[in-house]
């Protein structure tokens, strides 16, 4: 059993305490937990605490803070039931992560919707191939702000809070999975610059491509090498020169971002994908 002190009473269902067991800060939260509270007090563990989140780092245990204390009960209460939508549907979740970062941006999307100012997403499209799971529980998030908070949260919204799942149950960062949808982009961007046509979007052939991309990019961060035979290699090249030109664009923009050197082996299974969207196209065409 865990026994806590009262440091600071942030709301009704909010507080902070010092856990005397393990003498750290830690966010207790239940419904109504807060209610007559004042600090000093000493809490046991009962059936009132719903979570019990240990914020290590003295940043995040301020900014968490100074989140609740702008936030509505009514908005923070409907954030922590999210949370709840979102570990219970993926157990890989580290809740203790995503919490800072999901209030940070509920809150802030709620007051801007409110004043009806939004943000366009250039990666829903990538977000929703690459982290299907995490979309899916993010609809359903999105499904519940939306009743309990009478506001209508555009799509783009989905992809942003469902990289935010993504990044804390993949033991990835925010930054590394925008990284991965805008070389996505910029990639689809380049083929369609050269190829002259659109990338369907729905395709099988996006879907691989967009998962190649997503392991090259975690192969060469890991320092991963593959092997081609040369022979392939040059067949490819002589064959399909286009594709190859523009493989060669979409690794030059990679190694930019990335800061990694990268090998003739990857050039020539990245020309394969591109050629398969070539072929896809003039099948297209043709019927």
């Amino acid at each position: 059993m865990s026994n806590y002190v009262i440091e600071k009473t942030l709301n009704n269902n909010v507080i902070i305490c010092t856990d005397e067991n393990q003498h750290h800060e830690v966010v207790l939260i239940g419904k109504g937990i807060g209610f007559n509270k004042k600090k000093g007090m000493e809490l046991s563990d009962s059936v009132m605490i719903d979570k019990v989140y240990k914020l290590e780092q003295k940043k995040d245990q301020d900014h968490y803070k100074a989140l609740v204390e702008i936030a509505d009960d009514n908005v923070l209460q409907t954030i922590i039931e999210a949370m709840d939508i979102i570990t219970h549907a993926d157990r890989t979740v580290v809740d203790k992560d995503l919490m800072v970062a999901l209030t940070d941006h509920i809150i802030f999307a709620y007051k801007r919707i409110k004043q009806h100012q939004f943000i366009k997403n250039p990666f829903l499209i990538e977000t929703k191939q690459l982290y299907s799971e995490s979309y899916q529980i993010a609809v359903s998030v999105i499904e519940h702000l939306n009743k309990l908070l009478d506001i209508e949260i555009p799509e783009d919204e989905i992809g942003f809070i469902a990289l935010h799942i993504a990044s804390s149950k993949d033991d990835l960062s925010l930054h590394e999975v925008r990284l991965t949808n805008e070389i996505i982009n910029k990639s689809i961007l380049i083929m369609e610059h050269d190829l002259k046509y659109k990338i369907d979007t729905n395709s099988i052939q996006y879907q691989r491509f967009i998962r190649h991309i997503q392991f090259l990019i975690r192969r060469l961060q890991k320092g991963e090498i593959i092997q081609v035979n040369d022979e392939f290699g040059n067949m490819l090249k002589a064959h399909y020169p286009l594709c190859y030109n523009i493989a060669v664009k979409i690794i030059k923009m990679m190694q930019q971002h990335l800061d990694v050197e990268v090998y003739e082996a990857e050039l020539i299974y990245l020309t394969l994908h591109i050629n398969h969207f070539t072929q896809q196209n003039e099948k297209n065409t043709n019927v």
